[in-house]
């Protein structure tokens, strides 16, 4: 098993939305190194429980970010983040309801956001606010 190694091709340059990311990166890491130390159940309720948790928390914060500082696609970005939302819910109520497979697709879902969603899509509203920096 390979951990995932924050770099600085997932920075955006932005302290604190850079300080949330890597939670992801520690929340995947942790997950992982659970589940190799057996400790399954365990790994799996610490996983949706702070997904859960960052979800709310984090893109709530990134969107409030993006509206303070004028970002021009923030209702097209909102509706990603959305969509992520609803997956979690629906993944998890698959998997709560006996579907193993869902708890792996969410998790590989969870992985692919780290590096498509930080590194393309976030990407965009740091270079715009980088770039509009007085």
């Amino acid at each position: 098993m390979v951990l995932i190694e924050w770099s600085e091709e997932l920075e955006l340059g932005i302290p604190e939305i850079d300080e949330q990311h890597k939670k992801l990166v520690e929340m995947l890491n942790e997950f992982y190194t659970e589940l190799e130390e057996g400790h399954k159940r365990e790994a799996i309720e610490h996983f949706l429980q702070n997904l859960e948790d960052y979800l709310n928390y984090h893109l709530d914060y990134e969107e409030k970010f993006m509206e303070e500082k004028g970002f021009p696609e923030t209702e097209n970005h909102k509706k990603v983040h959305q969509m992520f939302k609803k997956l979690y819910a629906e993944e998890k109520k698959r998997y709560m309801d006996g579907d193993p497979k869902a708890l792996r697709e969410l998790v590989a879902f969870t992985f692919s956001w780290l590096f498509s969603h930080i590194m393309k899509t976030d990407r965009k509203y740091a270079e715009y606010i980088n770039n509009t920096k007085s």
